[in-house]
């Protein structure tokens, strides 16, 4: 994930722009160049999603709702849980069944034209929310069966502001608030795991909640500060330089273990709009996912 105040560049450093591939471009090309020679030993499954995190309400942007056409009440709710292994899920969010790298990249466009954006002060184009890219991976041993998961999580932060910099107001004024609120639910979960106190705080927040498999435990977890090089910039670079400083002495567990996957009881075909929410269960051992068509 990407942290640092507004105008700082983390949208360019996890998404790039028409020109250069930021971070999630690269991690699509760098997986299937990973998984292209096991094939002959294992079947992939990839599934994608893309989550907006704004004013403190998750949209899910790969399936958008013209607000000013639908009710309110119309709009999917999404809302986040954990399975009993304490994995993350986010229900009602679509999850799309993609078989090639170009085809995850024209997913990630797609969901990136949905992001609220906004001018200010500080950033013509600033963010106004978090925008979460995930990426599910599903193997199946050819001989044994053996089913396994994995799960890429891409998070572009909101810019931290000073309102008074910023000059936001009216319902920007409240976006600004609610991304600052939430980032300071993120420090402070950051905070509780590097102080390896026995409670975190991921309740406090929706984003610290979605974020919580992708944190502690045996995650690998990679951050990015973004600083401005502007001199009237200097506090907020010093604040963001402290705070990477608190999340640098996180400690996980290591590499994770190979545990099974957990099976939706349906496999929708690629051609399939969304996969539907449903809860999931263990996979028997022999049990094989069908084969892209």
């Amino acid at each position: 994930f990407a942290y640092g105040q507004t105008g700082a560049g983390k949208t360019y450093t996890m998404y790039g722009n028409q020109r250069e591939e930021g971070l999630a471009a690269r991690t699509i090309t760098e997986l299937f160049r990973i998984i292209e020679p096991m094939n002959h030993n294992f079947r992939f499954r990839i599934y994608a999603s893309m989550v907006e995190m704004y004013n403190n309400t998750l949209l899910d942007l790969l399936r958008p709702v013209s607000k000013s056409s639908v009710s309110p009440k119309d709009i999917p709710k999404l809302s986040v849980r954990y399975d009993a292994a304490g994995n993350v899920i986010v229900d009602s969010l679509c999850e799309k069944v993609v078989l090639d790298a170009p085809e995850l990249k024209d997913l990630l466009k797609r969901g990136l034209s949905h992001r609220t954006v906004a001018a200010n002060a500080m950033n013509i184009e600033s963010s106004r929310s978090h925008l979460i890219f995930i990426i599910k991976v599903l193997s199946t041993n050819r001989q044994t069966g053996e089913v396994l998961s994995g799960k890429l999580l891409l998070c572009d932060l909101g810019g931290s502001e000073r309102l008074k910099k910023s000059e936001s107001i009216g319902h920007h004024q409240k976006e600004a608030i609610e991304i600052n609120r939430s980032l300071t639910a993120l420090g402070d979960v950051i905070e509780a795991i590097a102080t390896k106190q026995k409670c975190v705080p991921y309740r406090n927040h929706k984003l610290t909640q979605i974020m919580q498999d992708s944190l502690g435990g045996s995650a690998k977890t990679l951050m990015f500060v973004n600083c401005s090089p502007a001199w009237n910039n200097l506090n907020e670079t010093m604040m963001s330089l402290m705070w990477a400083s608190r999340a640098k002495k996180v400690t996980n567990n290591g590499a994770p273990a190979s545990t099974p996957a957990l099976i939706p009881p349906l496999m929708l075909s690629p051609g399939s709009p969304c996969r539907s929410p449903m809860h999931s269960r263990r996979g028997p051992s022999n049990s094989v996912l069908p084969s892209p068509k």
